[in-house]
């Protein structure tokens, strides 16, 4: 029988607390979500995570479930929600929701955002009932692990501060939340910076089995000249054997085309950015 459910503001508890909720309230979850303190701790500092506007759900003492509200400026963003198997399915998503969309308006927030997995449509449909709207679609690339590595010089890594400096300096306008240089600001471990002198850049992370590419810039000025390409292959060649990819929260079009020539393929899994007005 299940206990009494509570919550608990995410500045009030511990990062093992929250990483036990995180893990809880994504257990099943329609991709697999592993989460680590480090890993937890990294995505609150990227995704500018409010630690007293986001809650951690317990089943009696046990951490069932998390939300976590990110902000920046007057725009905030629902950066995960889940409940976990004790207390899922019992409308608490639904009410979680519309607390979140409330307190967003008491703080005068100007819109609320999140991103679904289009495969989740139980989830989108909610979000669509409670008045949130699909803006745009979301995309991810991969470089198969099969792919021969370039005859290419391998990349080597560069100051970490530099090279998301680039990325800040090099940015399109219209970025998803989570590839907008802001969530590069505090960049540190495990990421790590590549760059082709001052025309390109990339911020990695490969403590994983695969490669997983946070972001990658070629200054507006010397774009279609090659120096993306010089710098994907270069990684390719750094990395043999070992899978390449960007997660799916790439604005549909900003780099189909690119990552087409490269021969990267688009990735099956999609999401929607979904916004909410608040004014």
């Amino acid at each position: 029988m299940t206990s009494a459910i509570s919550h608990r503001r995410l500045s009030d508890c511990s990062l093992e607390e929250a990483a036990e909720g995180f893990a809880a309230g994504f257990s099943g979850y329609v991709v697999p979500m592993n989460v680590t303190v480090p890993s937890l701790q990294l995505r609150i500092e990227r995704d500018h995570v409010d630690l007293d506007e986001s809650f951690v759900y317990f089943d009696g003492e046990k951490p069932a479930g998390i939300l976590l509200i990110g902000r920046r400026g007057d725009l905030s963003r629902v950066g995960a929600i889940g409940m976990g198997p004790t207390i899922r399915g019992r409308g608490f998503g639904r009410s979680i929701m519309l607390n979140a969309i409330e307190a967003a308006k008491g703080r005068g927030d100007r819109k609320l955002i999140l991103e679904v997995i289009n495969t989740n449509e139980r989830a989108r449909d909610l979000y669509l009932s409670l008045g949130f709207v699909i803006t745009r679609k979301l995309v991810g690339f991969g470089r198969s692990r099969k792919l021969a590595a370039p005859d290419v010089a391998p990349a080597k890594e560069s100051d970490l501060k530099t090279a998301a400096a680039m990325l800040a300096k090099f940015a399109d306008t219209g970025l998803s939340w989570q590839t907008d240089p802001r969530s590069f600001e505090r960049a540190g471990l495990p990421l790590k910076g590549f760059a082709l002198g001052d025309k390109a850049a990339v911020l990695l992370d490969d403590s994983g089995k695969d490669i997983r590419l946070f972001g990658l810039a070629v200054d507006p000025a010397r774009r279609r000249q090659g120096f993306g390409r010089s710098l994907t292959d270069a990684l390719a060649a750094r990395y043999p054997g070992r899978r390449l990819f960007i997660i799916e929260n790439v604005p549909e079009g900003l780099l189909d085309r690119f990552m087409r020539r490269i021969g990267w393929r688009k990735s099956t899994l999609t999401q929607s950015e979904m916004a909410i007005d608040l004014t």
